[in-house]
């Protein structure tokens, strides 16, 4: 039993040899851009149906809307840090109404009236 020769029929040369594997690596590149691509739309398909990622703001929310006391909504925070381990934050009131600036321009100056003369 003998084998062919098929030295001639893959012999190729090296500039047709660099075509080839240019070729071979631009399609790997092409392929895994594809299976990313799909990936991505995939994974954003299934983030849409998260609506609060961040359970503690939903109950700052309720705490707010006064749905929640505040033993509960310190309760909720301790429960949570505990499994973050982090330390919870307090709750801080918003701050009051700032006064109203004075308007821009030169100060104002307060003269006395002049009497009227007579």
């Amino acid at each position: 039993m003998t084998v062919p020769d098929v030295g001639p029929l893959i012999a190729l040369t090296k500039e047709e040899r660099l075509i080839l594997w240019s070729g071979a690596l631009l399609g790997v590149l092409i392929v895994g851009a594809m299976v990313m691509a799909r990936l991505d739309r995939w994974r954003k398909r299934q983030m849409a149906g998260v609506e609060d990622p961040d359970p503690v703001m939903s109950f700052r929310e309720m705490y707010e809307r006064g749905e929640i006391s505040k033993e509960e909504y310190d309760r909720v925070l301790r429960r949570v840090a505990e499994r973050v381990g982090a330390k919870p934050k307090p709750v801080v009131a918003p701050p009051a109404a700032a006064p109203p600036e004075p308007a821009a321009g030169p100060p104002a100056t307060e003269e006395p009236p002049t009497p009227p003369a007579g």
